[in-house]
């Protein structure tokens, strides 16, 4: 069972950051950055659904082989943290850009006076991410 999950993630792994290459593809190729960001924002929806799921599988693992001394196991700290990361985003940092968006209508929100405020909540939103799949490969190599 435990190749099993190394296997799952490091697709997992794989994913996170191939998803860095797939959003500066569609930046480049897609016509409008409006419409580039709004299929970028998707397919990261996908990818933190994907994280959250992973992770839930990981620590049912690891709870079902450890028992109660789960909380002596830094891959299952490492795993919580990402899994606050992931919902931080979703719930905190998401929201907040899309409310940015939605006030900038019918412009876009780098051409609105929202724009200070919505690049700094990307950067944010792109740190946690880096943090988020930098925690994922430490994770894959602590996994035994």
């Amino acid at each position: 069972m435990s190749s099993i999950f190394k296997i799952l993630l490091s697709i997992w792994v794989g994913s996170l950051w191939w998803m860095i290459v797939v959003a500066m593809v569609i930046f480049d190729k897609v016509p409008t950055v409006y419409l580039a960001g709004n299929l970028a924002n998707s397919l990261f929806d996908y990818i933190d659904i994907f994280t959250l799921v992973v992770l839930f599988f990981v620590n049912l693992f690891l709870f079902k082989k450890n028992r109660w001394k789960i909380f002596k196991i830094d891959i299952f700290w490492i795993s919580l943290f990402i899994f606050l990361i992931v919902l931080a985003g979703m719930f905190g940092i998401q929201p907040i850009m899309e409310n940015l968006k939605n006030q900038a209508m019918p412009s876009e929100v780098m051409e609105s006076i929202f724009a200070d405020r919505f690049a700094k909540w990307h950067g944010i939103s792109s740190i946690a991410y880096l943090i988020k799949a930098s925690l994922a490969v430490s994770l894959l190599f602590k996994w035994r």
